[in-house]
């Protein structure tokens, strides 16, 4: 038991460490911008590692189904010991031998497809078309990574503004305990009003705790999702612009940029050709087969060269060729419908993103009206405090108000970003202005 238990631990120590080299390592980014995060994600997140090792499968797929199309050429030899010698004798004392004791053969075989319905082409278009899907859908991929990066960034970024409001809150009433301590020692205060206020400033100690929890929270998700370790203090990006047009517009350029649609496309073709494919299952097959062949027995001869078609014409397979083009038929009605169901996912992302942008901006220009509002209330308030024209709960009142209002702004501004962002993926556009997937360098770069 103590032997199979120390050859486990074997095995695993020999995966680790064989392992390791080719793992990613998080990184440590000094206040990293929401550019810099996804360029960081796309260079070590697991999607898009995917997405790049789907291009190269597809691209060793085009180099396979290419390989139908190319000559074959063998070399081939054996060397064959008999327990003596064949031979024919002509006359007495003459014989001819026909089968050395120690014989050798050597050849050299060339094979072409000269016609098989045309099976080989299409097979190294669908291939062709295939490997330009997988790059497609690489773009998706980071599109959708995008997504998650800027949806995670501006959380973390929401959090950090929120605790320095708790933080200013805190202070506040920290200050304002003191105030009524005094107040209350000169006999110009109650009771009652500095226990408010005690009470106001553990609320506002509880309040900064969980906000700094779900700061450091929202931050992890961060350095989990783009592989870094310490992000350091991030910095939000300015206003990101969103592109002109009515919803019906954007709706309209949306089925000409979004990557979906190109891949749909390259689909309805591959599948068009793929049935295409299978009835040429029952067209005649044309091949030539050439030989130079070399041997140590004189007969027939020690060499010679030979060219050989070789013409198969299919009769009778079962059923197998006519169903194989029905499964193929299906396929493509199949891809046919997706189009229907994509277009409708498209229409609805713009829809959703065009009007979750406008109502975002809505509520982040009325957050801030009543941010200011709010900020004002409270002055007018806290200086009537410090004179006796206004009471405790007033204060209290305008102070949680206040605290309330900023944060309404942050989670405004944070979602209208994101909102903009939304936006720009669903029409097709980069999700970030100064961030477009298309010029970026992909796999590996392999033969075309």
């Amino acid at each position: 038991m103590c032997w199979r238990f120390l050859s486990s631990c074997g095995v695993l120590l020999a995966i680790t460490v064989a392992a390791a080299p080719g793992a990613t390592v998080a990184q440590e980014l000094e206040n990293p911008t929401l550019k810099e995060l996804v360029l960081h994600a796309i260079s070590t997140h697991e999607v898009v590692q995917k997405a790049d090792s789907e291009i190269r499968r597809a691209q060793a797929d085009v180099v396979l189904a290419r390989s139908a199309l190319m000559p074959r050429v063998e070399a081939n030899g054996t060397y064959t010991f008999y327990d003596s010698d064949l031979s024919v004798e002509l006359s007495p004392g003459e014989s001819f031998v026909i089968r050395p004791s120690q014989d050798f053969t050597a050849s050299l075989d060339l094979r072409q497809n000269l016609f098989t319905g045309l099976r080989a082409w299409r097979a190294r278009d669908i291939a062709k078309l295939n490997r330009d899907i997988a790059e497609l859908d690489r773009w998706t991929t980071i599109n959708d990574l995008t997504l998650d990066v800027a949806r995670t960034f501006y959380d973390a970024v929401a959090m950090a503004e929120w605790v320095d409001v708790r933080e200013t809150v805190l202070k506040e009433n920290e200050n304002q305990l003191k105030v009524a301590e005094r107040l209350f020692e000169v006999g110009e205060n109650s009771v009652a009003d500095v226990a408010r206020w005690r009470a106001q400033v553990a609320a506002a100690k509880q309040a900064l705790t969980v906000a700094v929890g779900d700061a450091a929270l929202a931050r992890s998700r961060l350095e989990r999702l783009v592989g870094a370790t310490e992000l350091g203090e991030l910095r939000s990006p300015g206003p990101i612009p969103i592109p002109a047009g009515t919803d019906e517009e954007l709706t309209t350029e949306a089925f000409g940029r979004r990557p979906e649609m190109l891949t749909l496309t390259h689909q309805l073709e591959a599948a068009g050709l793929w049935v295409k494919l299978e009835r040429g299952n029952w067209y005649p097959q044309l091949e030539a087969a050439g030989q130079y062949f070399q041997q140590k027995s004189g007969f027939p001869a020690n060499d010679w060269l030979s060219l050989t078609l070789i013409l198969k014409v299919p009769i009778y397979d079962g059923g197998v060729t006519k169903a194989n083009v029905a499964k193929a038929k299906e396929d493509l009605r199949q891809v046919e419908l997706l189009e229907q169901t994509l277009v409708r996912v498209i229409e609805d992302q713009v829809d959703s993103a065009y009007i979750g942008y406008e109502a975002a901006s809505a509520v982040f220009d009325a957050a801030s009206e009543r941010t200011e509002a709010s900020r004002l209330a409270y002055r007018q308030v806290e200086r009537a405090y410090r004179v006796g024209e206004a009471s405790t709960t007033d204060l209290l009142n305008a102070t949680t108000e206040a605290t309330d209002a900023e944060t309404s702004q942050i989670v405004a501004r944070a979602q209208r970003e994101y909102q903009a962002i939304f936006l720009r993926y669903a029409v097709g556009l980069p999700p970030l202005p100064d961030l477009d997937f298309r010029q970026m360098s992909q796999a590996d770069p392999q033969e075309n």
